[in-house]
């Protein structure tokens, strides 16, 4: 239980799990695997939104890019990772799968769906939020923090869509270009790998009387110099991080916290 209870905790971080008989290969996002003394039976239970896609396979949905229908009756479906693993979707759970995947098909839907790929879920959402005026910005390298990230602030701040880049060079004269409603409410930089790029960026924005009303919280490496580096250059907070995706997650939820619910925000419209 010592592994499954902390793995249990951030469902996020796993990305399915295998059934052996009487135990379950617990598979993370970042490749590592754990062998488990419990059946797939009991992680399903204990997991409700993961998918059993067949009797051996239990997925997180938030991994899944594409869901291809069976090319032919009787056949069965698959389920493709963002990774580029692709599992099989056994015909009795296919309508199950699909319809937790996209919410609106009818129990005859299946007869009527396409033989290509039916969406990039990514791409989908992306679609849907094209016109949403409230917006969080994090800049980082580390694309697993990044949909910790996005996973938490979706089901916590649902109001707010979380957008990701990798740099923050051109990120001044991007925002400078955009209507003040259309900048981000929160910026947060992360500058645990490439501190001078992310330094100037924070320099470059508040020097900016555009952007300087964004709040910008810098992500650090535990180290005072960083910590100065960055109130010198006026970020609104300086968050010293230790590595791994667990720090990150609960330092992304708390700066939320404050400042998306207990901090005031400019008025866009001033």
């Amino acid at each position: 239980m010592s592994v499954i209870k902390p793995a249990l905790q951030r469902p996020e971080l796993i990305a399915y799990f295998l059934g052996a008989n009487n135990y379950s290969w617990l598979h993370f996002r970042n490749g590592e695997k754990k062998l488990l003394a419990k059946p797939i039976s009991y992680m399903e239970g204990v997991l409700p939104n993961f998918l059993r896609v067949h009797k051996t396979a239990l997925i997180n949905p938030l991994c899944v890019k594409n869901l291809h229908q069976p090319p032919r009756q009787k056949m069965a479906g698959q389920i493709e990772l963002h990774n580029g693993e692709v599992f099989p979707v056994s015909r009795r759970r296919w309508l199950q799968v699909a319809q937790a995947l996209y919410g609106h098909l009818s129990p005859t839907a299946t007869s009527d769906m396409p033989t290509q790929p039916v969406v990039d879920l990514l791409e989908q959402r992306n679609i849907r939020n094209k016109n949403a005026t409230l917006s969080i910005l994090l800049i980082t390298n580390d694309t697993s923090n990044a949909l910790l990230a996005k996973q938490s602030i979706n089901k916590k701040w649902p109001q707010y869509t979380l957008q990701t880049e990798q740099s923050s060079v051109h990120l001044p004269d991007l925002l400078t270009d955009l209507p003040k409603s259309e900048c981000p409410t929160l910026l947060l930089l992360d500058a645990r790998t490439t501190t001078q790029e992310r330094l100037h960026t924070l320099q470059r924005m508040k020097y900016s009387q555009h952007l300087c009303r964004i709040p910008i919280i810098l992500l650090v490496s535990p180290s005072n110099q960083s910590v100065i580096d960055g109130y010198k250059r006026q970020a609104n907070s300086v968050v010293s991080l230790t590595e791994g995706h667990i720090p990150f997650a609960q330092a992304i939820e708390r700066v939320c916290q404050f400042w998306l619910q207990v901090a005031a925000l400019p008025d866009d419209t001033a």
